[in-house]
C-alpha cells in the first residue's frame, strides 16, 4: 500500500490523463480480485471546484502514481536548488 500526502494542485497534475471516479464520502468496500488502482481522499477543509470531499478511485495504478509522485519531489528538488542559487 502507498500512501501520501500531497497538495490538490499537485493531485491535479498527477490525473492530468484522466478523470477520477467519485465513489461517495464512505470509504469504499473493494473485492480482493477488484484490479489494482488508486484511490484517493479529498478531506472537507481541502474541497475545491473540481474536487468534493470523499473518495475517489483512479485506473492509475499505485505503482504509476508513485513515479509520478516521484517525478514531483525531483522537480521540487530542483527548483528549491535553483532558488538557493540565485
Amino acid at each position: 500500500m502507498l500512501r501520501a500526502v500531497i497538495p490538490l494542485a499537485d493531485l491535479a497534475d498527477v490525473f492530468s490523463e484522466e478523470s477520477p471516479e467519485y465513489l461517495g464520502e464512505s470509504f469504499p468496500e473493494m473485492k480482493e480480485a477488484s484490479p489494482p488502482c488508486t484511490l484517493i481522499e479529498v478531506v472537507p477543509d481541502e474541497e475545491q471546484r473540481r474536487w468534493r470531499a470523499g473518495f475517489y478511485r483512479a485506473v492509475k495504478g499505485p505503482l504509476d502514481f508513485e513515479e509520478h509522485l516521484q517525478g514531483l519531489r525531483k522537480a521540487d528538488y530542483g527548483q528549491h536548488l535553483s532558488a538557493r542559487r540565485g
